[in-house]
């Protein structure tokens, strides 16, 4: 039976995974010019100007790399290194309007400095998977790991000490 925490619910309407393939040329490892703490105070003064709305659409054209994409400040690649796995080409789950509208409201719930901290640990690899939620056995269940099982759900969650930032 699936369990989920209100971490897990966070972190999976937060995934721009579902909605989009990131470019690949934000999932190369690089040394970020900027710090994480950095990144959220900025982008959260350039949410308050731009608005929830705007800022979410911009991130998701920059994360696909879109031409005339605003890249700075608001590229996370600038602060963390994007889990390859972003990048691999995959069919969206939702549109890109639900997920703009779900994090305005997880915005709204969890607040704009929190939020941006949660969705760099997303971005960074700190993604739900199905065995994490009981939706799949745990790999090496009976000695093997099931075949066809996706690279998502053989990984895990990386675990990392939640940060804070001040």
């Amino acid at each position: 039976m699936p369990h989920f925490t209100e971490d897990n619910l966070q972190r999976i309407s937060i995934n721009p995974f579902y909605a989009i393939t990131v470019a690949p040329q934000l999932a190369e490892e690089h040394e970020p010019p900027m710090g994480e703490a950095e990144w959220v105070q900025g982008n959260a003064s350039l949410m308050e100007e731009l608005g929830s709305e705007r800022w979410l659409r911009q991130l998701l054209d920059v994360l696909e790399g879109k031409a005339g994409a605003p890249d700075q400040p608001i590229n996370p690649s600038q602060a963390i290194n994007i889990d390859p796995l972003f990048a691999a080409e995959h069919r969206p789950l939702i549109g890109r309007n639900m997920w703009v509208d779900v994090n305005i409201m997880q915005i709204r719930n969890m607040g704009t400095e929190e939020w941006l901290r949660q969705l760099l640990d997303v971005l960074n690899g700190d993604f739900v998977t199905a065995e994490e939620v009981g939706l799949a056995p745990p790999s090496g269940t009976f000695g093997y790991s099931a075949p066809g099982r996706s690279h998502l759900q053989r990984r895990g969650k990386k675990k990392r000490e939640k940060r804070y930032y001040k």
